[in-house]
């Protein structure tokens, strides 16, 4: 899910592209609330000093040509724009210049400073293949996709959906015709090797849209409804669970003496929590439902026999 800096980011970046724009749609494109759409149209307004032009009902134009990123770069306390730019300027330049910001003005990187031991994107991302999707997607194109991981995927008639950044990659939402998990896949852009265009489009289904604004992990289930799991974190990792939700849906319910935590999650697949508690072991232990605690415990079991 996008934070508030990237939603205001994208936002920027599709006004200066369109100069123009529309509440309803940029909710949609944003993955928000026409609410907050409105309320990012204030903040810009109030903070470049600035009126949008209005249209026709909830469209506006800005009111003359201007480039956005060089009045970015003039407010320098501006801090969620800075910070964000800054961040993508030193781990992935290309990838800021796709977003159409010009990486000669706006930062150096600071070796001095920074010292990025694991850059969070993918270095090796097809900006080729990610044009063309991107373009595919905003015109709702059906495609063909070959896809090559642990072995040759076609997908036939896919409908590509959105491209998402999670877990250090670049992956596209689609719905394909698969049966598996209602056809819903997130898919590797750098292990799409081929793509064939059709002359027709699509609409969006409605549930689809909902699961990308809502999905926890790219496990999560497009099909299966949620179901509550309750887990107990040892006092040696509870801080980490203070400060930090590893899943939208988690909730503290009880802090015990000794220090430990009691915790919730809504979850719709069981791997959603499996991977969390195997990242925690041995200080993760899920009270309920039971059965996800013997099968973690079987996981582990096989794992230690077959190191001996």
């Amino acid at each position: 899910m996008m934070t508030k800096s990237e939603k205001l980011l994208k936002f920027l970046w599709f006004i200066s592209r369109n100069k123009k724009f529309c509440t309803n749609y940029l909710a949609d494109y944003l993955q928000t609330s026409v609410r907050n759409v409105q309320r990012y149209k204030k903040e810009v307004e109030e903070f470049f000093k600035i009126k949008f032009i209005p249209i026709d009902r909830g469209c506006y134009a800005l009111p003359q040509e201007i480039k956005i990123e060089n009045l970015l770069l003039a407010k320098k306390d501006f801090d969620d724009y800075e910070k964000f730019i800054d961040f993508l300027n030193l781990t992935n330049s290309t990838f800021l210049k796709f977003l159409g910001f010009d990486t000669k003005n706006i930062i150096d990187k600071n070796e001095e400073i920074y010292l990025i031991k694991e850059p969070p994107f993918e270095e090796l991302i097809n900006f080729e293949l990610l044009s063309k999707l991107k373009s595919l997607i905003y015109y709702k194109k059906i495609i063909d996709i070959v896809y090559i991981s642990d072995k040759r995927y076609e997908f036939k008639k896919v409908k590509p959906l959105k491209i998402v950044y999670a877990k250090n990659n670049w992956y596209l939402a689609a719905l394909t015709n698969d049966e598996i998990n209602g056809g819903f896949k997130f898919l590797r852009i750098n292990f799409i090797k081929d793509i064939v265009e059709y002359p027709i489009t699509f609409k969006t289904p409605k549930r689809a849209k909902e699961f990308l604004r809502s999905f926890q992990t790219l496990f999560s289930s497009y099909v299966d409804p949620d179901f509550k799991v309750i887990v107990k974190v040892d006092k040696e990792i509870a801080r980490h669970f203070k400060v930090k939700k590893f899943l939208p849906s988690q909730k503290i319910l009880k802090e015990y003496e000794d220090g430990s935590l009691k915790i919730s999650y809504k979850i719709n697949n069981e791997n959603e929590i499996l991977f969390l508690a195997k990242k925690w072991l041995p200080y993760m232990k899920i009270i309920s439902p039971k059965e996800l605690q013997d099968k973690l415990t079987k996981i582990v079991k096989t794992f230690l026999n077959d190191k001996n």
